[in-house]
């Protein structure tokens, strides 16, 4: 069986966090989680997705890009069409972890290419992801940690820093990338650590990552770079904990 990413730092962070039982979970909903694109949301998160959703808690998810720069040089799969694959791709994989269309959120952003905090379509995201937080009185926010490595999951980190404290809420952060980080042993006290234990969840974590077929299977074939997710980092759905950080 392949190890996830970051196992040795996953277990002591499980070990020390602070439980996320139903009680804490209930007085945190309605949450909203923003994925940088879609597979995010299962890699870091599908167990408090899908748990949250068993508790009728009506989990909310927002995407920030199109998730179209995956695979360049593809005639067969170009950006469009490969944005609306993933834009399918996301809501069947939500389905399977309980959150339906209508709690879905796409911002649209381009893939690879992140809009600056004081550029206006950063500006304008941030009011639509706020006036939707309002709407649904949401009271906790999900992101990637702010030091992953990669530029969309900083930028998602960052929107969601702003929008929290638009809305007066607290972020709670997720790991995909940052897993594999050095730093992260050092990034948060005991205080700052949850752990959600959802060893029911696992199987369902499964089938939804597998509906990213563009991420996870050889369907587009003639692409100039192919990504695909690596197995250590499929494996973060095998674990029976999730593990997110307190940030604000």
């Amino acid at each position: 069986m392949v190890r996830a990413v970051g196992e040795e730092t996953w277990a002591r962070f499980r070990a020390v966090g602070r439980p996320l039982d139903r009680k804490t979970l209930e007085a945190l909903s309605p949450l909203l989680i923003l994925a940088p694109h879609p597979d995010d949301e299962t890699l870091g998160c599908g167990g408090l997705i899908a748990t949250a959703s068993e508790l009728r808690l009506r989990p909310r998810v927002a995407y920030l890009t199109d998730g179209a720069a995956s695979h360049p040089g593809s005639r067969a799969w170009p950006p469009e069409r490969l944005a609306a694959e993933r834009h399918k791709e996301a809501l069947e994989a939500l389905r399977v972890l309980g959150v339906p269309a209508a709690d879905v959120m796409f911002l649209g952003w381009p893939d690879a290419a992140p809009h600056k905090p004081d550029a206006a379509a950063f500006g304008e995201s941030l009011a639509t992801l706020v006036n939707a937080m309002r709407r649904a009185q949401v009271r906790s926010m999900w992101a990637p940690w702010g030091e992953e490595s990669h530029g969309d999951h900083v930028a998602a980190a960052s929107l969601a820093a702003a929008a929290a404290r638009a809305a007066n809420i607290i972020v709670m952060s997720y790991l995909v990338w940052g897993w594999q980080d050095p730093r992260l042993t050092g990034a948060a006290g005991a205080g700052e650590i949850w752990t959600l234990d959802c060893p029911r969840t696992v199987p369902r974590r499964r089938r939804a990552l597998s509906c990213h077929r563009t991420q996870t299977t050889s369907l587009i074939k003639d692409a100039r770079e192919a990504f695909r997710i690596p197995p250590q980092l499929a494996a973060l759905t095998e674990r029976p904990a999730e593990v997110f950080l307190q940030t604000a």
